[in-house]
């Protein structure tokens, strides 16, 4: 006695399955990337000290013109 049993797995359900399958194991592998470089890329950030784009701030400015009334 033998049954025919239903398929219940289509070709795109298979295909879906296996894009799922490879899109969390590429998140997996980039998520321990991140947090492995992590700690190295905030100390380098915190090393750097920024510096100001331009030399005169409005506060010197306006602190240069007021000496220069006061002469």
């Amino acid at each position: 006695m033998t049954r025919c049993f239903k398929k219940y797995f289509s070709f795109f359900g298979v295909l879906c399955a296996t894009v799922n399958r490879k899109i969390k194991s590429m998140l997996i592998s980039l998520d321990s990337h991140i947090s492995n470089n992590l700690p190295k890329i905030l100390k380098i950030l915190h090393s750097k000290q920024l510096k100001p784009i331009s030399l005169y701030s409005t506060n010197k400015y306006n602190s240069q013109q007021g000496n220069l009334y006061a002469k």
